[in-house]
């Protein structure tokens, strides 16, 4: 008996390879050169079968796991390298950060207290992330042009054309190492704006373990994605 075909979209661009991509909700996107047949690319998702059916069940599962955490009134959360308490806000208090406390709404759920973490980060890390760069900065003899806190998603850190660094709230989340990490590997790219030996040996100069940094970091994305934040 024939198997069902996998449903799919179809995304043409002036590309030379196949690819397919299973986006995290499960669903599959094929993305194909402009003018090759449709014959050759259903064959193709026929040929990947068991490799998209994996990527499915895995991201299904990622899917399972972010419904069912989340962070409650009670909670504890390390921010910078400070324990901090989760609590529900009293009448008159406003959600973010209170002294070794984050306020969260009465009631919150995952997107209003993203949004309390949000601010009680950004908070923390409008006073950290400029002290901290200046304070590497001077160790290690690079200069910039000031500093501003993001709500990037997917990138810890970026330094502009004109050497201003840019840092993710998110980045609170990190150790106190993995933080340094960035902003060091931000401060490199005020003398290179690439990712070329030199460059890489600026990072090693000032964090030898980078490596490890770089794999915690990667692991505290899974956490944060889990978390909704």
């Amino acid at each position: 008996m024939p198997q069902e075909e996998i449903p799919y979209t179809l995304t043409r661009a002036r590309r030379r390879t196949l690819a397919i991509h299973v986006h995290p909700d499960g669903s599959v996107e094929v993305r194909a050169p402009l003018r090759l047949s449709q014959v050759r690319v259903r064959q193709f998702v026929a040929e990947k079968r068991p490799w998209i059916a994996q990527k499915q069940a895995e991201a299904l599962a990622r899917q399972a796991a972010r419904r069912e955490t989340r962070l409650s009134p009670g909670d504890t959360v390390t921010l910078l390298g400070r324990l901090y308490l989760l609590a529900t806000a009293a009448p008159g208090e406003r959600p973010g950060l209170a002294g070794d406390r984050v306020l969260l709404p009465p009631g919150a759920g995952k997107g209003e207290t993203a949004a309390a973490l949000g601010s009680a980060c950004r908070a923390l890390g409008k006073d950290f992330f400029p002290a901290r760069a200046e304070e590497l900065a001077r160790r290690w003899g690079y200069t910039f042009q000031g500093v501003t806190v993001t709500g990037a998603r997917t990138r810890w850190g970026s330094c502009s054309g004109k050497n201003r660094l840019s840092f993710s709230w998110r980045l609170c989340f990190a150790s106190p190492q993995g933080a340094d990490y960035v902003i060091l590997h931000e401060l490199a790219h005020t003398r290179e704006h690439n990712h070329s030996p030199r460059f890489w040996a600026l990072v090693g100069q000032g964090m030898p373990d980078y490596p490890r940094q770089e794999a915690e970091l990667r692991e505290l994305q899974k956490q944060l994605y889990l978390l909704e934040l």
